[in-house]
């Protein structure tokens, strides 16, 4: 590579519970149109506890990505996907070139859905073995994983589009997270945006968002 040839960094996308990679195509396709290498993750959310996601899905895939010489790899996460990325963050290997996050509806201080619904046998078979995973208690995986790296910012939205879990999670959430839940200790920033959790992974505005935090660190307009 010549010494004047800027090196592509590659942005990792790890998608949420009962989603797959397709669901995080839209981010993709705006982030290879900004110049960025794309990679997208998947792992069986209904059926492995996010230690087994990030051991036998994130670090093998990670493995294998082809990184140039002073390049970073940044990561864009949505819900779930943002805890396995902490996870995965928590025992990198520090010669690992990690770049910028951003967190899409992140429970990075647990579900209060789940503390609610985990009691019931068919909400354990239906979500898998992370049910028992995302409380909000103190031993919960999300709240024993220690500060976010650096450099990690955070979008929620604030539109509750599903009234059905509004008296688990009050007035502020996006459907699904409350929006204090999504908030992490060592957060570079966080933004509130007028979506909601499922649609936060097709906004437009979110791109933006997500691009200029990759490219300046701020969620901030010029």
């Amino acid at each position: 590579m010549s010494e004047f040839t800027c090196p592509t960094s590659t942005v990792v996308l790890i998608h949420g519970l009962g989603r797959s990679p397709r669901s995080m195509w839209l981010v993709g396709l705006w982030l290879k149109f900004c110049g960025y290498r794309v990679k997208s993750i998947g792992y069986p959310s209904h059926r492995s506890s996010i230690a087994d996601a990030v051991q036998n899905h994130i670090n093998p895939a990670l493995a294998r990505l082809e990184i140039e010489e002073g390049a970073k790899v940044h990561f864009v996460t949505h819900s779930l996907g943002g805890i396995v990325f902490r996870a995965w963050a928590a025992q990198r290997d520090s010669s690992f070139p990690l770049g910028r996050a951003v967190l899409l509806a992140p429970p990075n201080q647990g579900s209060q859905i789940i503390d609610e619904l985990r009691q019931w046998g068919w909400v354990r078979w239906l979500l898998g073995p992370v049910s028992a995973e995302l409380g909000t208690d103190a031993n919960s995986t999300p709240n024993m994983l220690g500060p976010l790296p650096p450099e990690t910012g955070v979008i929620m939205g604030n539109k509750d589009t599903l009234p059905i879990f509004r008296r688990f999670l009050g007035d502020e959430s996006d459907g699904v997270v409350t929006i204090a839940s999504s908030h992490g200790e060592g957060e570079a920033e966080h933004v509130l945006l007028p979506t909601n959790h499922a649609t936060i992974i097709l906004q437009p505005a979110v791109f933006r968002a997500v691009h200029r935090f990759l490219k300046t660190g701020s969620f901030a307009e010029a």
